[in-house]
């Protein structure tokens, strides 16, 4: 069902599109290869980042610490990771994908291909190419000092500091 008045708000629209997405990947993902999407970020990210440690891993997923553990957890219960003492640090672990793991990887990255396809199957080569772009462009801004930036909106009572009265 269409709403009349649609939300015209950048975060809105990006977040609604990120969702519907998501949730059309993880049915196929969950489908074919019995893993959800943010299993599988947490499975591809150390498969292309061997010896990751967890810190590093849950800055890399932007998920809760709690939340990357259990999903570790569940990866290498299911043989799919492994863990090592840290050479440099015994107080750390690094984390590494198993063959199984890797096997997984190259399983998904078929099905990623042609779930990409798929989702960008409405718009011209030109068209996503600019696309491509645009997303390019904003993460370098964002993670370049945007964020910065757009805290400086934030009145400075609300920052923490004093206000004058």
């Amino acid at each position: 069902m269409r709403r009349e008045k649609v939300e015209r708000h950048l975060t809105y629209r990006m977040d609604t599109l990120s969702s519907s997405a998501i949730d059309m990947a993880n049915e196929v993902y969950t489908q074919c290869c019995g893993l959800n999407v943010r299993e599988l970020r947490v499975l591809r990210l150390v498969d292309d980042n061997p010896g990751i440690t967890f810190s590093d891993l849950a800055a890399e997923t932007r998920f809760e610490r709690s939340l990357t553990s259990r999903l570790l957890s569940k990866l290498i219960k299911d043989g799919l990771l492994r863990r090592a003492i840290g050479k440099d640090d015994a107080r750390q672990f690094n984390l590494h994908t198993t063959a199984k793991g890797r096997e997984m990887c190259a399983k998904v990255a078929r099905i990623a291909g042609e779930l990409e396809e798929h989702f960008l199957a409405p718009l011209t080569a030109a068209e996503r190419d600019a696309l491509d772009s645009c997303i390019r462009k904003l993460t370098e801004w964002v993670d370049g000092g945007g964020r910065e930036k757009i805290a400086q909106l934030v009145p400075k009572t609300r920052r923490g500091s004093a206000s004058k009265t």
